[in-house]
């Protein structure tokens, strides 16, 4: 029996060892594969992500409103209802934001364009003021025979010479915007059919992996589920707390834009952490449209605002709701962040919350196993 189970280690540490050299010396090739099977898959996938978001509308919807009428055609037709109810919300939310944002940023573009010739004398002038103690440096800002508007008609002949590869841009967008109907096509028939799925799974595991794997499976899939629900509720509601406070102070402070620019930044808040600032950036450039001093006051209150948010909002905001301390949240969106770009800022979180939970648990349950033999 020993000799059987020897030989079967030395056979699977072989196997490993194999693959291993496989996935090395081929790991071009592999990467290439896994990228073709992932622009394939990505339809399904953004599908099932979206199916993700919008069940928690569902949900909500139909246990808090729907479930208790008493009206049987409503009950009856509860799931697509919620489903409008969900497609609609967010709707709502694009049309408001758009009708927010487009119209003053096509304003701020034609006064950057009217005014960019004032706008370039007051940047020298700001930094003559702030260079008196170079005086070499200031001789140069002083001496600089750069020309407005042969800077603006530069900008323009750049644009026009970009425009060549419209085309290609606009099959990008087209790409995207299919992709992304398709993705929606995916999601409203996970929703319809969610429990006939989940149906289907339950039987197909049931009969393929063993009780014991399977209920553990069940469980981190619960954790992980209610964690990622959680948490990207705790994200939206803290976007919209950004978004107030930012729009409340540019208001109080007589910034202009400052509605429009509040608005961007509790959209761009949704990436964990360092959202705003991407959002900062956008207001940067639309208050730098009017006056560049400002726009320098801008980033100021920015990163204060970032600040209170940062330390005090997003961890009780996100980390309560996920039962992840603060200490933690930081770390997951750095490392994670570190790790994966954009990606895993958004998604360490909530992983690093699940896996939080999972050992919290474990963790507990030994120490009550030793408490009992003790």
């Amino acid at each position: 029996m020993n000799n059987i189970n020897f030989k079967r280690r030395v056979v699977f540490t072989g196997l490993v060892f194999g693959l291993t050299a496989i996935i090395v010396f081929n790991i071009k090739g592999i990467l290439t594969i896994l990228n073709t099977i992932l622009s394939v898959l990505w339809p399904i996938i953004l599908g099932g992500f979206m199916a993700f978001i919008l069940n928690i509308i569902v949900d909500s919807a139909e246990k808090r409103f729907l479930s208790k009428t008493n009206s049987k055609l409503i009950k009856k037709l509860k799931r697509p209802i919620s489903i409008l109810m969900s497609l609609a919300f967010f709707i709502i939310i694009i049309l408001l934001l758009s009708r927010i944002i487009i119209p003053q940023i096509s304003r701020s573009l034609v006064l950057f364009a009217d005014q960019f010739p004032g706008i370039y004398k007051k940047i020298i002038n700001f930094l003559v003021g702030i260079s008196k103690e170079f005086p070499s440096l200031q001789n140069k800002l002083l001496n600089s025979n750069i020309d407005a508007q042969a800077i603006l008609k530069k900008l323009v002949s750049l644009s026009t010479t970009w425009g060549g590869g419209l085309l290609n841009i606009i099959n990008s967008i087209f790409s995207v915007l299919a992709n992304i109907v398709i993705a929606l096509i995916i999601a409203l028939y996970i929703l319809v059919s969610k429990e006939s799925l989940k149906s289907q799974f339950n039987r197909l595991f049931a009969t393929c992996i063993p009780k014991p794997i399977l209920d553990k499976f069940y469980y981190l899939a619960r954790v992980t589920y209610e964690t990622f629900k959680s948490f990207f509720i705790g994200q939206f509601i803290e976007a919209i707390i950004l978004g107030v406070l930012c729009s409340v102070g540019l208001m109080i402070f007589g910034f202009p834009f400052a509605i429009m620019i509040g608005s961007v930044v509790g959209v761009t808040a949704l990436i964990p952490m360092v959202g705003a600032y991407l959002g900062g950036l956008f207001g940067f450039l639309m208050v730098l449209s009017v006056n560049p001093v400002r726009a320098f006051a801008f980033i100021v209150f920015l990163i204060i605002l970032q600040q209170i948010e940062g330390n005090l909002i997003y961890p009780k905001v996100v980390g309560s709701s996920i039962g992840l301390p603060g200490i933690w949240v930081f770390v997951a969106v750095i490392v994670s962040g570190g790790l994966f770009g954009i990606t895993g800022v958004i998604l360490g979180v909530p992983i690093i919350a699940s896996l939080y939970k999972i050992l919290k648990n474990y963790v507990n349950k030994r120490e009550e196993n030793l408490e009992e033999i003790i």
